[in-house]
């Protein structure tokens, strides 16, 4: 396996602003004043005991990088790889000899969005690391901006380096728990996108795949996200939805046993929905020892849609004048579990859970099966019009296929298309 590795904030403990001029190179680096993360210059030797092949891939100048990785792992590293673009990379590991042919023998592991987009851009699986709490934002590396690096669509997130040993050994079981199960492994890992605890009462919001928009790993289930939400879809692929949906609500009650869920609902359709109640069709197959109720329904006639919405703010405003909570069932006091199909903005999660709330709920866990991912494209140009293509995925039939996309898809292409291999 090839892990191409971040530095600073994946293996040194150097997000602080205080540590700019020496990635900018405007003063000389004294390696001995770098703080390494506790396990890190283990982590780099067990790596090379099993096998595998670490590479540092840095966007600091070489004058700051090289006295590091000398001192404390001297493995091959590239400076100022000006991530997510692919080019320097590319040519130091082809220059190195190292064979990219296999996506699954390659990793990218890092600490910001620039990591996972550039791991994203060449196909290959992420790992986004979170080894420490920005004290600031930076513009030019993306520290402090954890819903962007979240956002950006990793394969896995770890908090240690035992995690990341863990995953080369069991990297389908590592999975989120939807991706997992599509591919034949076991995990009840979640997308952990927010939890919020006001005076004990609990609100979590948790997501099962990734919904991956543009070149990502092979692992993200798109293709399922497209089918659902298809007239013909299969049955067989949402009985899958289903169990896995049972599984991991299963996973949270075994968790935490003293911990008594009410009642279990879902976010409905619009009556203009196509195809119509797939909500609905997905609940009913998930079989749990909670009562299950509608508890949240649209208005009969709906002005729109929510996709339409420029932003978090209107959607939520669309939201709350279009979707209601039944009043027929008292929730007061009541701890709820709500399926949803997909969290983009989240602006349709927030606003649920506010509206349950005013309806008396306590503690709220809002699961959705997709987790919408940031936009990312891939390394090939339109060959009419040179502009980079999109990659997207056919609704027809879930088949991948280059995009030029056009101003009409919310694109700057030319319109045209290519066969994806």
């Amino acid at each position: 396996m090839i892990l191409l590795i971040d530095l600073d904030g994946t293996l040194v403990d150097t997000a602080h602003e205080r540590f700019k001029p020496m990635k900018d190179g405007e003063i000389n680096t004294d390696p001995s004043l770098i703080p390494v993360f506790n396990g890190a210059e283990d982590f780099i030797r067990n790596l090379i005991s099993l096998g595998h092949k670490p590479v540092i891939v840095s966007d600091s100048v070489s004058k700051y990088v090289n006295p590091i990785v000398k001192k404390y792992f001297n493995i091959p590293s590239i400076s100022l790889a000006y991530k997510p673009n692919t080019k320097i990379t590319e040519d130091f590991l082809n220059q190195q000899g190292f064979n990219l042919g296999n996506r699954d023998e390659v990793l990218v592991l890092g600490d910001t969005w620039l990591d996972i987009e550039l791991g994203r851009a060449f196909g290959f699986r992420t790992i986004l690391t979170q080894f420490y709490t920005a004290s600031s934002v930076s513009e030019k590396d993306g520290i402090g901006k954890t819903w962007n690096h979240l956002k950006s669509g990793p394969t896995y997130v770890v908090k240690s380096y035992k995690e990341i040993l863990e995953i080369l050994e069991n990297p389908i079981d590592s999975l989120w728990a939807a991706e997992s199960f599509i591919h034949g492994g076991v995990s009840n890992r979640s997308i952990r996108l927010n939890e919020l605890n006001q005076k004990g009462v609990h609100t979590i919001f948790r997501s099962l795949g990734r919904q991956e928009e543009g070149e990502c790993d092979r692992y993200g289930i798109a293709s399922y996200y497209k089918e659902f939400n298809r007239e013909d879809r299969n049955p067989d692929n949402i009985e899958k939805l289903a169990k896995v949906v049972k599984k991991y609500i299963t996973s949270i009650q075994e968790a935490a046993p003293n911990m008594e869920w009410d009642y279990f609902t879902y976010v409905s359709d619009k009556a203009s929905t196509i195809p119509p109640n797939k909500m609905k069709f997905l609940f009913e197959k998930i079989d749990l020892n909670i009562p299950k109720h509608q508890l949240i329904q649209w208005k009969d006639i709906v002005d729109g849609s929510i996709r339409d919405r420029p932003n978090y703010k209107k959607r939520r405003e669309f939201i709350a004048n279009n979707l209601f909570v039944s009043t027929n069932i008292s929730l007061e006091k009541k701890s709820i579990i709500v399926i949803d199909d997909q969290f983009t903005t989240g602006g349709t999660a927030y606003e649920v859970v506010n509206m349950l709330r005013k309806n008396g709920a306590s503690n709220i866990l809002f699961i959705t099966l997709f987790f919408m991912t940031s936009l990312v494209y891939s390394n090939k140009n339109c060959s009419k019009c040179g502009k980079a293509m999109q990659i997207k995925i056919r609704k027809s039939d879930g088949n991948r296929f280059y995009s030029c996309t056009p101003p009409k898809y919310k694109g700057n292409g030319c319109g045209h298309a290519e066969s994806y291999d």
